[in-house]
């Protein structure tokens, strides 16, 4: 049996769970993570995990190494999706629901809701879409995405070292997906959150010397060697191009689409030798 996780942060102080909505009863089990270290006061009738920790790329590290813990615990059930949700963002536990239910029908490796209009973003497309129920998307932010458990446990190896979370959601969290031939990811313009705090700065510079802008810049080479390493027929497909050099991204990150149209020859060449052509 599988058991879904959906696990917010929180500083230690007060009470958690601040800014959730209780308007019904959760079909999941609710977690918190506490990312000061050991809290004030430790919350009744809910699972705690507790670690300090930097900042949010790290705070994933931890979780995943919690929640190997929990896996051993819960046995022989196992862990399905798992949730990691900022304690800045404002959400609903009907809404929460609703999305586990259709992606769960779905089989869907990644997802999220929408932000609210009044949010505070970095991203537009990330913004609910009226008359919209859900729509495909590449990747969703790393402020509160739903996971399966098979892609977070993957990532940890990739992800070591990072500290702001930047490159995680971009390129670590799809990059697993299609590994992992897991279907695309579903952003739900039918559920909607919002995010309450201002975006932080990708300028700050964190205590292993870089700051969130280089370590994106970092994440995302490691993730194409990642790939090189592993699935080298990968390389060149437009696949690829989508997602180690979206038209949208930095002009330093457009590099791979100089090798675009001998990729593209290539599979042509190969097509008319009776070759198959790379996925």
């Amino acid at each position: 049996m599988k058991k879904d996780l959906v696990v917010i942060t929180w500083d230690g102080k007060g009470q958690p769970f601040g800014l959730v909505r209780f308007d019904a009863a959760p079909d999941f089990e609710l977690v918190v993570l506490c990312y000061n270290g050991e809290p004030e006061s430790r919350p009744e009738g809910v699972r705690l995990l507790a670690h300090k920790t930097e900042f949010k790329g790290h705070t994933f590290t931890v979780l995943i190494e919690k929640l190997r813990e929990v896996e051993a615990e819960i046995a022989p059930d196992e862990i399905g999706y798992v949730a990691f949700v900022d304690d800045d963002i404002e959400i609903a536990i009907s809404g929460i629901n609703t999305m586990l239910a259709d992606a769960r029908a779905h089989g869907y490796g990644l997802f999220s809701a929408s932000l609210t209009p009044d949010s505070p973003h970095s991203n537009a497309r990330f913004i609910s879409r009226p008359g919209s129920h859900k729509r495909v998307l590449e990747w969703v932010e790393v402020m509160a995405p739903f996971m399966r458990w098979e892609i977070l446990r993957a990532a940890a190896p990739v992800i070591k070292g990072n500290i702001s979370s930047y490159g995680i959601d971009q390129f670590v969290m799809p990059m697993l997906q299609k590994l992992l031939g897991l279907p695309h990811a579903v952003l739900y313009d039918s559920v909607a959150m919002r995010h309450t705090r201002a975006i932080t700065s990708g300028a700050r510079a964190y205590s292993n010397g870089l700051t969130a802008a280089q370590e994106r810049v970092l994440q995302r080479r490691r993730c194409l060697n990642h790939v090189r390493a592993v699935r080298p027929d990968l390389v060149g497909t437009a696949w690829w191009f989508s997602w180690a050099a979206p038209w949208n991204a930095p002009l330093r990150f457009l590099a791979p689409r100089l090798w675009q149209p001998l990729a593209m020859l290539r599979s042509g060449l190969r097509r008319l030798s009776g070759q198959p052509a790379s996925p």
